[in-house]
C-alpha cells in the first residue's frame, strides 16, 4: 500500500464513520442501540467491506461489487433479531461503495 493509498484510506474510512455515526443517531433515538461494542463493530465490518470493494476495483475485477451485494443480501436473511430498516440498510450499503468506488477513482487519477 502506497502513502498516497494510505491516506486516502484514512480520510475516507474517517469520514464515512462520521456519517454512519450520525446515521445511527437519527435512525436509532434510543441509547440502547448506540452501546460501544456495537458501534466499535460496526466500523471494523464496514472498514473490510470497503477495503474488500476498494481492492477489487483496484485489481480491475469489478465483479466484487455483485460479489458484495451478494454478500450482504445473504447475511440479511431471517434475520429477525437484528432487524434493521430498509431504508438504513440502503444507504449504508450506497455509502461504502460511493466511498470505496471514489478513493479508487481519485488514487487512479
Amino acid at each position: 500500500m502506497t502513502p498516497k493509498l494510505l491516506i486516502l484510506w484514512v480520510t475516507m474510512e474517517f469520514i464515512v464513520n462520521m456519517i454512519f455515526y450520525f446515521l445511527n443517531a437519527s435512525f436509532f433515538k434510543t441509547q440502547d442501540n448506540m452501546k460501544q461494542g456495537l458501534i466499535i463493530r460496526d466500523v471494523i465490518k464496514g472498514s473490510l467491506e470497503r477495503s474488500l470493494i476498494m481492492v477489487g476495483l483496484l485489481n480491475n475485477y469489478p465483479q466484487v461489487i455483485t460479489a458484495f451485494a451478494a454478500l450482504k443480501i445473504g447475511t440479511r436473511i431471517n434475520d429477525n433479531e437484528h432487524k434493521i430498516s430498509n431504508d438504513y440498510f440502503l444507504l449504508g450499503n450506497i455509502i461504502s461503495l460511493l466511498a470505496a468506488i471514489f478513493l479508487v477513482v481519485i488514487y487512479t487519477h
